[in-house]
């Protein structure tokens, strides 16, 4: 938490610097952890694109405990996910928040942003891979990227035939979210022909899009003393790597078999359960009865402790 601290002041002026000197109509802002991003397009009144990865990481993530889809998921289960875990990550983020908020204020900032605030604010949100289930969303929000179907092609006959004669195989894809240096993509490189040789593995398969070969080295040193040609690894001439290369970096699906119909698991839920109204409703039952119990406790400790003082009162006025 006080690294994300820092970073707000720090992040705060490196934007500020940079509109300064590009004049930006327009904001592209990373969602997590990037308030001074929001915050100063906020100030300046320009128009904000957020994106991010995942949306109610409290709910749908797997780490703490929720499942990505809790259609089926017992009551204790969306009860947990739905309430207890968003309570829980805002009291472990309090002290940030706090902080934040005092920045906030120096700057000229408020705290707490009105949705007519964010009436030119765009979110997206890269599902690529499915980790969110379908649902409805606010007007601001908007859900990129196709979804995975529920059948999927055939292999290639050279993968195919890959994966049959190489039983320990490694899937290396960094994904776009990745940025190194080719001195990085060469150790890594070596690392897998190294676990190879020493049959670790049978087989490597990289995934990657287009880029500069000629930044990598033009051979590949082992441990044993072999040289091999890095041309031969990129042309998948090595018997035991299979690099998959898309020439054009774009996605190797096809997007309108992917970006198709499809309906959302809360109107499968109906709804009650699909707007977690069961959920909610438990909690604010449960809000209710801890408030009435508390009210009554306290109530009845006044009564006891002003009864005390009336009854102390009749004695001395007796004797």
């Amino acid at each position: 938490m006080k690294i994300l601290n820092h970073r707000y002041d720090k992040y705060f002026n490196n934007y500020l610097q940079a509109y300064k000197e590009t004049k930006a109509d327009l904001f592209f802002c990373n969602y997590i952890a990037n308030e001074a991003c929001f915050d100063l397009a906020l100030k300046l009144k320009k128009p904000v694109v957020a994106y991010a990865s995942s949306t109610f990481p409290s709910r749908l993530d797997p780490v703490i405990g929720c499942h990505v889809n809790i259609e089926k998921g017992s009551f204790y289960n969306r009860f947990i996910c739905a309430i207890v875990q968003p309570l829980r990550l805002h009291w472990m983020f309090r002290d940030y928040l706090n902080h934040i908020n005092a920045r906030r204020a120096e700057v000229g900032v408020s705290k707490s942003h009105d949705f007519r605030e964010k009436a030119n604010t765009l979110f997206l949100t890269n599902s690529f891979f499915g980790f969110e289930v379908p649902t409805a969303w606010l007007p601001i929000h908007q859900e990129i990227g196709p979804i995975l179907p529920d059948t999927f092609p055939n292999l290639s006959s050279d993968l195919e035939l890959f994966l049959s004669t190489h039983l320990k195989t490694m899937y290396i894809a960094l994904g776009t979210a990745v940025y190194t240096t080719p001195k990085n993509y060469a150790i890594l490189l070596q690392s897998a022909l190294e676990l190879i040789n020493r049959n670790i593995l049978d087989g490597v398969i990289w995934s990657t899009i287009k880029f500069n070969e000629s930044e990598l080295p033009s051979t590949i040193n082992l441990s044993t003393g072999e040289v091999i040609p890095t041309s031969n690894l990129l042309n998948n001439l090595h018997p035991h790597v299979y690099i998959i290369k898309n020439e054009n970096d774009e996605l190797e699906v096809n997007i309108e078999s992917l970006l198709r119909f499809w309906i959302t698991p809360d109107s499968r839920m109906g709804f009650f359960r699909g707007n977690y109204l069961d959920v909610f409703g438990a909690a604010m039952i449960i809000a209710l009865a801890l408030i009435s119990s508390f009210g009554y406790g306290f109530y009845k400790v006044i009564m006891l402790v002003t009864e005390n003082i009336f009854s102390e009162v009749g004695i001395r006025k007796v004797s």
